[in-house]
């Protein structure tokens, strides 16, 4: 794993812990992590330099903004107690993953949406509130203003 630092050089992790970093869950491209009371997120080496890190730095620099509106980054992991804080958590980082993802992928916006529906469904462990998360996705994940409706570029 890399840290985020490598892609990102506005984000400054605090100093490594002696055991070095936590391990990023199978499957995962990125994971933001607490460390010391502070968030901090780390990508999957292979990605690193890619448009696909691009997209996960986005993702993952909402949740290190989530945790800077509480008192500790830990307090805000305490905070995801439910599937709808997790799903709540999840809707603005996958808005900005998909306003990267969508420029280099090639791939319809609707599409990306539903896939991200899928997975923010899955890992809140509530599959049968795909269609509502799908939902709120299109409600909230605005279109960055150089993007026409379809998402493809004008």
């Amino acid at each position: 794993i890399a840290p985020a630092a490598a892609q990102d050089p506005g984000f400054r992790p605090p100093a490594l812990a002696p055991q070095g970093p936590p391990p990023i869950p199978k499957g995962a491209l990125g994971w933001t992590f607490c460390r010391a009371g502070v968030a901090e997120s780390w990508i999957r080496a292979d990605i690193v330099g890619t448009p696909e890190a691009e997209a996960v730095l986005a993702h993952e620099a909402v949740h290190r903004e989530q945790a800077r509106q509480f008192e500790s980054c830990e307090a805000w992991v305490r905070s995801l107690v439910s599937a709808r804080r997790v799903i709540d958590a999840e809707i603005p980082a996958a808005c900005a993953e998909l306003n990267v993802t969508e420029r280099f992928r090639g791939v319809g916006r609707d599409s990306l949406l539903t896939e991200y529906a899928l997975r923010i469904a899955t890992q809140s462990g509530a599959l049968e509130n795909r269609l509502d998360i799908r939902l709120r996705l299109s409600r909230e994940c605005v279109a960055p203003p150089d993007r026409t409706r379809s998402g493809a570029a004008p």
